[in-house]
């Protein structure tokens, strides 16, 4: 797993295993198949296609769109969309979550 301590301008595709601990300056999607713990942040939404993981420990500023992955989240996000009935979405107790569709 790479982990990144950078700041990324966004609209940024993750295609690799990733631990990000800096920041996406817009939108991110997590491809099929790849891992992102994030402990920083997203400034924009996050992406989750079909069979991939995250783990949020850090903030989503925007949405959490679920299209078939498994999200847990720890931290923060504005909201969590679940548009697959094969998305797996996990909202820990201490989680800070503002709307949820």
């Amino acid at each position: 797993m790479k982990a990144i301590h950078d700041s990324i301008i966004g609209p940024f595709t993750i295609e690799e295993d990733i631990a990000l601990y800096g920041t996406i300056t817009g939108a991110a999607t997590l491809r099929s198949g790849f891992r992102l713990i994030l402990h920083g942040t997203i400034a924009g939404s996050l992406t989750v296609e079909r069979g991939s993981r995250a783990i949020i420990h850090g903030t989503v500023a925007g949405r959490i769109f679920n299209d078939g992955g498994r999200v847990e989240l720890f931290g923060m996000a504005d909201g969590v969309a679940n548009s697959s009935a094969d998305a797996v979405t996990v909202i820990d107790a201490c989680a800070h979550v503002r709307g949820r569709a």
